[in-house]
């Protein structure tokens, strides 16, 4: 497999991990601030159109208090663990593609196996071998 199509399966892996933590966490808030009375329309809003780490700390710093059972905890923190796992792997997709463009810049964009030296490596031989002088 090539380089690249390793680097466009990363992508898609890692935006499969971002939209379902944005969707886990989206709900969190959404249940959460429609319990405590506050608008959880805008809420989930905010997590999906800007940026889930900031959001998350405001809610989680800003939210009125409940007397209530807290619930759907579970939901919250595998939203922050795929969050975080999401984080991490866009750093390593991002070096990765670094790393796959300087490859490709070594080597050349495109190759498919014919180098005009290996073949003509094999058909060179010694002429002097065969006639003494």
């Amino acid at each position: 497999m090539g380089i690249m199509f390793l680097f466009i399966i990363g992508i898609l892996f890692l935006a499969l991990v971002s939209l379902a933590a944005r969707a886990m966490l989206a709900f969190w808030i959404y249940k959460d601030a429609e319990r405590r009375g506050m608008n959880s329309l805008l809420w989930c809003l905010l997590i999906v159109f800007t940026s889930v780490i900031i959001v998350l700390l405001v809610y989680l710093f800003g939210k009125k208090p409940s007397f209530e059972p807290k619930k759907g905890l579970g939901l919250l923190i595998a939203g922050c663990v795929m969050t975080g796992l999401s984080f991490v792997l866009s750093i390593f997709v991002g070096i990765g593609f670094f790393t796959s463009i300087i490859y490709e810049l070594d080597n050349g964009w495109y190759d498919d196996g014919y180098n005009m030296h290996d073949e003509m490596d094999d058909h060179m031989y010694d002429y002097d071998e065969e006639y003494d002088f």
